[in-house]
């Protein structure tokens, strides 16, 4: 296998200078400078990007399962946690730079060597079979990730998950320490599953929200928030630095010509959890927020035979 299989790709739009870093191991997004030369994501100085291990940063892929799957998912029992896409090489397609935008194409067939990081149903053999894409477009401020899952099996996909598990950089270290400086408004009135305490409440923050956004606190943050009925988009803002740092994020997904419902998930590690994680910086949790569109829960989740599911981010830099 050439070395270049395994190297980093560069997508950068000429008419504008804005660049992104996709690593083909697990199609990963490490990187996205705007045309001004600003940082939008974060990757770890301690993440392996010798393919041993998913990504610690960027834009991880989440498939078919998001976490560790459920005992008694007799499909996914022992597979990875996240699935196995985000750890399996994709196979680089044709790049393209215009006036328009720059970007490039990876796709993943599961084949004996993906299928060998899944399990049951997803293995070697087993009656699960589908094809994935990645689009990584990039202009002056903003960068859009679509992901298409096609079933290119005999058997309905119905209790999937997927995300993109996108770490934004958080500028001046400021993510825990300063409410006003790192924080997401637009999930008022979400319903929320607090992972770490096993808490489920509906976030309803005083006033209006958008001068009452969520903001991390000096503890370890995992909830997954899922949209009041009817809202089927994130559409979220999230503040990224002392400076007036500040991105936009909405995600949306198609399947069967029906939209999805869109969950985010937003994390931190904080410092006992960053100790014990050894592709992480000890300290590293000041610098990063992890706010997480994705595909969890709710009708229309069945890709019959030959139906695709397109799952869409779009982040802009303000």
């Amino acid at each position: 296998m050439s070395s270049s299989y395994f190297s980093p790709i560069a997508i950068t739009h000429s008419a504008s200078g804005a660049s992104a870093t996709v690593h083909p191991f697990g199609a990963t997004v490490t990187s996205y400078t705007t045309s001004k030369g600003h940082e939008v994501l974060f990757c770890s100085d301690l993440a392996k990007l010798d393919g041993t291990k998913a990504i610690r940063g960027g834009i991880p892929l989440v498939w078919p399962v998001f976490g560790p799957p459920a005992a008694d998912n007799a499909d996914c029992k022992n597979m990875p946690q996240h699935g196995f896409v985000r750890a399996t090489y994709w196979t680089i397609g044709q790049m393209y730079d215009n006036a328009n935008e720059a970007g490039c194409e990876f796709t993943l067939a599961l084949d004996d060597v993906a299928k060998s990081r899944g399990d049951g149903a997803w293995a070697v053999g087993g009656r699960m079979d589908c094809h994935l894409s990645l689009m990584v477009k990039v202009v002056a401020n903003t960068i859009t990730t679509e992901l298409t899952i096609k079933n290119t099996g005999g058997q309905n996909m119905t209790d999937y998950q997927t995300l993109f598990h996108t770490y934004f950089r958080v500028h001046g270290a400021y993510a825990q320490s300063d409410a006003v400086s790192c924080n997401v408004s637009g999930l008022a009135n979400y319903g929320v599953h607090d992972k770490v305490t096993g808490a489920q409440y509906t976030f309803k923050p005083a006033g209006t929200f958008s001068k009452q956004p969520l903001a991390l606190g000096e503890t370890e943050v995992d909830r997954v928030y899922t949209p009041p009925a009817g809202k089927k988009e994130v559409d979220v803002l999230i503040c990224t630095g002392g400076h007036g740092e500040k991105v936009s994020l909405k995600a949306s997904a198609m399947s069967g010509g029906k939209q999805l419902t869109c969950s985010a998930v937003v994390w931190n590690p904080y410092d006992a959890k960053a100790k014990s994680l050894g592709d992480f910086g000890d300290d590293e949790y000041n610098d990063m927020i992890c706010v997480e569109p994705g595909v969890l829960s709710g009708e229309g989740r069945v890709l019959t035979p030959g139906s695709e599911l397109v799952f869409t981010q779009v982040i802009k830099s303000l």
